[in-house]
């Protein structure tokens, strides 16, 4: 059984599943994420990608994934438009997190020292009550811990402790954060 699952991995079949694969992702990243209707958009990454999601998630219009089946997402989450997830190495979203507008959260990327430029997965982790601002760029292995927010524009290199707010290329935490929370991230806009 085994010879058979490791012919049909190898040479032309490998293409071929490797090329099916890129389509039925291709359909998210350019057809059903632009589709207006959050319960559309979530029954689909739900439903056919196997993306782990708590209640009232909220994934905006034109959001883009990469192995969207590697992505966890509590409750009470807004990712807002033109965000992109890479969850090759696994993505993991806490509760009550707003990830907003063009946020890019990576979980590759290719060791530069290797002559081979071998391939480096490492997890990102984003815990309860976090904000991350527009146009982050969150790198591989990176853990936001609980209410950490992240300023605008800010390149994410290293964690970011408890309660602290960070900003800047490369990002780094320049005060702490009241651990007093009365909202719930979960806002809807018609048509997005």
């Amino acid at each position: 059984m085994f010879s058979s699952i490791e012919k049909m991995r190898s040479g032309k079949m490998n293409s071929f599943i490797t090329f099916l694969g890129n389509a039925y992702l291709a359909l998210w990243n350019s057809i059903f994420c632009y589709v207006p209707s959050y319960a559309f958009r979530s029954f689909v990454l739900r439903v056919f990608y196997g993306v782990k999601m708590g209640s009232n998630v909220n994934i905006h219009s034109g959001v883009k994934m990469l192995k969207p089946w590697g992505v966890v997402i509590g409750n009470d989450v807004n990712i807002q438009m033109g965000s992109f997830l890479d969850g090759r190495g696994g993505i993991r979203i806490g509760d009550n997190v707003d990830v907003t507008l063009y946020v890019k959260i990576l979980t590759q990327q290719h060791d530069m020292q290797d002559g081979n430029y071998t391939t480096i997965s490492k997890a990102v982790t984003i815990e309860d009550n976090c904000v991350i601002g527009s146009y982050v760029l969150v790198m591989p292995g990176v853990r936001i811990c609980e209410g950490g927010v992240i300023g605008a524009g800010s390149v994410v290199v290293k964690d970011v402790r408890e309660w602290h707010i960070a900003v800047g290329n490369p990002c780094r935490e320049i005060k702490s954060r009241a651990n007093l929370i009365n909202y719930k991230v979960g806002y809807r806009r018609h048509f997005h």
